[in-house]
């Protein structure tokens, strides 16, 4: 014979319901803890993405500055808010970035790595507290650095913008470029700064092929080149250089007069520069001056010649 349980054993004792409630409240204690820590989290969340927005809008406003629509005092106002410190000089630096092995297009798309990632690695890089980075657009990020004595002294940005590069491509695959402006306070001053680095990313790549890190300063006659109307540049680039251009041998002849500007106009110094022999230099130049009939080896005619090849450099893109 099977045996039953008594189930009306202990049936008026509170001893099980006492035990089971004691669960359901320290359940309910681990619930309501893991509530806590999820709301918390969200909030924190919510926190960072408020911030991260206001430093977009931040580094929008200095790149799109109006004082007759946003008043210095508001700009001021808003870097108090993210804990910047208003009169710092700061030197606007700009990133673009694309997937390694993508051609340099703009219909190619943006790189298909994460904002965020991007963000992460080019803070740690500019990681000073008067530091601001954000993105403008994807792709593109711009940094406000601040210029500080040591590491974040200015003549150091381009070896921290290569260092950046070097671990864009190490750690996510992507190649970049970057343009340095110069320091300047307030956000006027940190308006142009960006405006000169924009432009140096542009003109950059043309002037100078292979680089990678371009610096406003030593980019100021492509810049002002840069400034004229294209209509206008190309009259003054035909005007000037006229056949030359129609020569099969024009990018190099157009080398030779870039460098023979650049190099003082010193047969030595300007072969060296080119890494040919002298007299081949002496070869090109007397060809030059036969094509164009300008007197290439008088200094304000070889001036000229070289703001129409910068120009027309420019204008193709390639140097």
């Amino acid at each position: 014979m099977a045996l039953v349980p008594n189930r009306t054993r202990n049936r008026g004792s509170s001893a099980p319901a006492e035990g089971w409630t004691e669960e359901v409240h320290r359940f309910g204690l681990v619930v309501r803890r893991q509530t806590e820590i999820l709301l918390e989290e969200a909030a924190l969340l919510r926190s960072r993405m408020l911030h991260e927005r206001a430093v977009d809008d931040f580094v929008r406003d200095i790149a799109l500055y109006d004082p007759e629509v946003v008043g210095p005092e508001a700009v001021a106002a808003r870097s108090v808010e993210l804990g910047l410190i208003p009169g710092v000089a700061r030197s606007a630096v700009l990133l673009e970035v694309r997937s390694a092995g993508v051609p340099d297009r703009a219909d190619e798309g943006p790189a298909p790595v994460s904002r965020l990632t991007v963000l992460r690695t080019v803070r740690e890089v500019f990681r000073d507290r008067q530091d601001v980075a954000g993105e403008q657009t994807s792709g593109r990020y711009a940094v406000l650095a601040a210029a500080h004595e040591g590491r974040a002294a200015p003549e150091r940005l381009p070896e921290r913008c290569e260092h950046l590069l070097a671990l864009l491509a190490e750690r996510h695959g992507l190649d970049g470029r970057m343009a340095v402006g110069e320091p300047a306070a307030g956000a006027a001053g940190m308006h142009d700064s960006y405006r000169d680095a924009a432009t140096a990313l542009r003109t950059g790549p043309a002037v100078f092929p292979g680089e990678r890190v371009f610096i406003a300063s030593e980019l100021r006659v492509p810049q002002l080149l840069g400034s004229i109307p294209p209509h206008d540049r190309a009259r003054f680039t035909e005007a000037v250089l006229g056949r030359l251009r129609e020569q099969p041998d024009w990018p190099t002849l157009r080398e030779t007069l870039i460098g023979w500007a650049e190099g003082g106009l010193s047969l030595v110094r300007v072969a060296e520069r080119l890494h040919i022999h002298r007299n081949t230099l002496l070869y090109r130049l007397e060809k030059i001056g036969k094509l164009s009939g300008r007197r290439v080896r008088e200094p304000g005619q070889a001036i000229e010649m070289y703001l129409a090849s910068l120009a027309d450099t420019l204008r193709e893109g390639v140097r």
